[in-house]
């Protein structure tokens, strides 16, 4: 299994992280629910054309350093 990414989301009105591996969402907030088991790049493409903003969030261990 890939090793999985988190992806920090803006929009509008809710702020959320979606969780990524192999190219799939695998884990995400309550309000992004329906994204688990989806494609990321067509995620992407939805909460872009939303208004949304991306920040690709650091492994773990280097968020701690």
């Amino acid at each position: 299994m890939a090793e999985a990414r988190w992806i920090w989301v803006s929009l509008p009105w809710a702020t959320f992280a979606l969780v990524v591996s192999g190219g799939r969402i695998v884990d995400a907030a309550p309000i992004a629910r329906k994204s688990i088991g989806c494609d990321e790049r067509q995620v992407a493409a939805y909460y872009r054309s939303k208004g949304a903003t991306f920040v690709p969030l650091p492994p773990l261990d280097q968020a701690r350093e």
